[in-house]
């Protein structure tokens, strides 16, 4: 990779700050949390990312036995990054709910959304965060946030499918429609930034939700 991660990192902050200043929660306020994690599905990836994951197997063999990861086991690092919805603004949001005013940590709730995304990617049913999965289970005290606001990006070289790495963009902080509608700006921001390499990458990209 010519370019480096920390320069999409910069990019996607920047685009979805833009897009937040057409929300009005988010203008008028300041506040609530961008967060940008990455996990890679190569060495190439990783060391792209920071070079913190042991990868055991590379495209099918093993590339370091001695290694004090037991053989045959990925540890695999994801990588994130979190901002304030605007510069200098706060992660957290103050509202009232039932009646009472409470604060919430968009930060965390971030975190939550994309617990959610991933399950679901996991199930094969989508790139987002908020599809009805059935199962009452997948709720906040489970680590789960499930209301939209997160995405996930997949991006491959070759036609093994996911065999570069993935990228998740969370918004937090207003209407969870208005969350996702600036975390979707990171979808053609990444896609333009990896067209411009000499690889020929791919992409698995999110549907924004009809209803």
């Amino acid at each position: 990779m010519e370019k480096t991660y920390l320069e999409l990192v910069r990019r996607i902050r920047d685009g979805v700050r833009k897009k937040a200043q057409e929300i009005p929660k988010f203008r008028d306020e300041g506040n609530g949390a961008i967060r940008i994690l990455a996990y890679p599905c190569c060495k190439e990836a990783d060391d792209w990312f920071g070079g913190l994951s042991n990868f055991a197997r590379e495209y099918g063999k093993y590339i370091d036995p001695t290694d004090t990861v037991k053989v045959g086991k990925d540890d695999i690092v994801d990588y994130e990054y979190t901002f304030a919805i605007t510069a200098g603004g706060s992660r957290v949001m103050t509202g009232v709910w039932d009646g009472v005013e409470q604060k919430v940590d968009c930060y965390a709730y971030s975190a939550l959304k994309i617990a959610h995304c991933s399950h679901t990617q996991d199930l094969g049913v989508g790139l987002i965060s908020g599809i009805d999965l059935n199962d009452p289970y997948l709720t906040e005290d489970n680590g789960y946030g499930p209301h939209l606001g997160a995405l996930c990006v997949e991006v491959t070289r070759g036609n093994t499918p996911l065999d570069f790495c993935g990228i998740y963009v969370c918004v937090s902080g207003a209407d969870s429609r208005d969350d996702l509608k600036c975390a979707f700006v990171a979808v053609d921001i990444i896609k333009e930034f990896f067209a411009s390499e000499a690889d020929k990458f791919k992409f698995n990209i999110p549907e924004f939700p009809t209803e």
